[in-house]
């Protein structure tokens, strides 16, 4: 994992406090936002430091911007996806961990089937993340830029995490609730 500053620390912290804050008066919308559910803490984290990590590095000239900022576009496309759909099934793991499952779980059912139907598509967007972070390697070794460099290849391991464990893990918490609740009624 690439090192976090303090400012990013504090940043998270201020993220994972409104998460936290019940909805005021004052926050109130006129018509109901749809069910919006949470993903983990620690995903969400590595989220916010590599967007910020891409966004420093977008602005810099040459080479290594061009390839963050084309590695930028992909993965602000890819994040928006996982907050949709692939990680809030993730927020059950520890209670399906202690053998715990209820009706209330039933949302999640629909996201880790959508993630089943769409797992050609997410492979092929992390291909295309992971294609694009090399791209970034190799321009970051290139200008002997070795804090780039670094941040690319911990983003593609990050990646490549995705697709051997998250994925497969979804498709777990699936069969776990569809067996489960399917039983039950």
């Amino acid at each position: 994992m690439y090192p976090r500053s303090p400012k990013f620390f504090v940043a998270a912290a201020l993220a994972a406090a409104s998460w936290m804050l019940p909805a005021g008066p004052a926050m109130a919308q006129p018509t109901p936002a749809p069910e919006r559910h949470l993903i983990p803490q620690s995903l969400r984290i590595s989220q916010i430091e590599t967007t910020e990590q891409l966004a420093s590095l977008a602005k810099r000239k040459g080479p290594v911007g061009a390839a963050a900022v084309r590695v930028q576009a992909l993965y602000s496309a890819h994040t928006a996806r996982e907050r949709e759909f692939i990680l809030p099934p993730l927020t059950l793991l520890p209670l399906l961990a202690d053998g715990k499952v209820t009706p209330d779980m039933a949302w999640a059912m629909a996201m880790t089937d959508r993630v089943k139907a769409e797992r050609e598509e997410i492979f092929n967007e992390h291909t295309r993340i992971t294609e694009a972070l090399n791209r970034l390697v190799v321009a970051a070794a290139e200008a002997h830029d070795n804090t780039a460099k670094e941040f690319a290849e911990s983003a593609a391991a990050d990646s490549l995490n995705d697709l051997e464990v998250l994925e497969p893990t979804l498709m777990l918490i699936g069969d776990i609730l569809h067996s489960k609740l399917s039983a039950a009624h």
